[in-house]
């Protein structure tokens, strides 16, 4: 995701502001409001229009995002390079963790199919949340690990059926 797409608009909030939208996720569930408020200080909102590619398979780019308004499809390439749609993700689910923690390139792409609100975390933010914000780096990466773990087991479901 480019800030410099004409079709991605960051939106100036303040970590108060930021606070508001995590909390209308199931992010809002799992973290106090104080919590909320300092995570606002590490993460961006943005404006994506539909159609746009918001992550690239291939790209190198560290970001996780938080769909907190719209809906996404994502897509892999298959062997003779064809795209194949894989999921599609509505709010307030998340893409991207397996690129924030693990620093390889994306997996897959991510495309907007419809007009988005997206808030972002980028490794470096997540890393200066590490020394500044200990507690809650730790919480947020439990998160993801969660969420990466509810995932491998749906795919695992999925796999057994196709064996």
């Amino acid at each position: 995701m480019s800030a410099k797409d004409k079709n991605i608009e960051r939106i100036p909030l303040n970590p108060e502001e930021l606070a508001k939208l995590l909390d209308k996720t199931t992010w809002g569930n799992d973290f106090s409001w104080d919590e909320l408020i300092n995570l606002g200080k590490f993460i961006q909102a943005f404006k994506v229009k539909m159609n746009t590619v918001l992550f690239s398979e291939g790209q190198l780019n560290q970001t996780m995002a938080i769909l907190v308004e719209g809906t996404a499809e994502i897509f892999k390439s298959s062997a003779n390079n064809q795209k194949k749609s894989i999921a599609r993700v509505k709010s307030p689910q998340t893409f991207g963790e397996m690129s924030l923690i693990d620093g390889q390139p994306r997996s897959a792409e991510v495309q907007a199919t419809s007009n988005c609100i997206c808030l972002l975390l980028s490794k470096e933010k997540f890393l200066e949340m590490s020394d500044k914000q200990p507690k809650l780096a730790f919480k947020i990466l439990w998160k993801i690990s969660s969420l990466m773990s509810q995932r491998l087991r749906q795919v695992s479901g999925q796999l057994v059926d196709l064996v």
